[in-house]
């Protein structure tokens, strides 16, 4: 009899030890092969049509892994109706990744930032010169990036009233562009560098990266 209580007892203890612990999470980050966004999903499986996606998480922004099962990474993502997400988890990873060159464009094209090559100076006013420059601040701003621990909500703050901010995926000014925000739209802070703010678009999901000089916490 002892030993049976005994055995119940062992298999309650590992059946705990199996379920996720509410409160064990730990950050990691997205680091898709080409450099550009993970899908966050409904359901831990791909959907035909992508009916189950919430939105696509840009390359290098930390994540909070609530448990990873079958391939598939429990995001804590507390962010509008959906308290957690599923991405791959084999586009994940536990070191700081720096940007890719998927992440910069020039007129629609990738830039080159190897190094390899000198960037043609036939390219007028694109500024091609000084890509590795670029490219090399944006790492450093990745660099300089820190979780927000309780986000708040900021708007667009135009130059001018009529004009536009652009909503980037990486914190550069020539990284890819995901839309232009106009004035007094709103914009969830989840994230920030010394010069920018990682925002999720309340209207898409979307996360992205904005000028913190180009917003306000105040509505204008």
């Amino acid at each position: 009899m002892k030993k049976r209580i005994l055995s119940l007892a062992l298999i309650a203890v590992l059946a705990l030890l199996l379920i996720p612990s509410a409160h064990a999470s730990w950050t990691m980050y997205v680091s898709p092969a080409k450099g550009t966004t993970v899908n966050l999903r409904s359901t831990p499986q791909i959907v035909k049509g992508d009916k189950n996606l919430i939105t696509k998480i840009a390359y290098g922004s930390p994540v909070t892994v609530k448990y990873i099962s079958n391939g598939w990474a429990c995001i804590d993502y507390g962010v509008g109706s959906h308290d957690e997400g599923f991405m791959m988890a084999k586009y994940l990873t536990y070191d700081y990744v720096p940007p890719t060159a998927a992440n910069m464009r020039v007129n629609g094209k990738n830039a080159d930032t190897s190094g390899s090559k000198p960037a043609s100076s036939s390219t007028s006013g694109s500024g091609s010169a000084d890509l590795g420059t670029r490219f090399s601040r944006m790492n450093e701003q990745f660099r300089t990036f820190r979780k927000v621990s309780n986000s708040f909500i900021v708007y667009v703050r135009p130059e001018r009233a009529t004009g536009w901010v652009n909503f980037r995926y990486a914190p550069d000014e020539k990284a890819e562009l995901i839309r232009q925000v106009r004035l007094n739209e709103q914009l969830l802070v989840i994230g920030e560098t010394s010069r920018w703010y990682q925002v999720q678009d309340p209207s898409t999901g979307i996360i992205g990266y904005i000028s913190r000089s180009y917003v306000s916490t105040y509505q204008n």
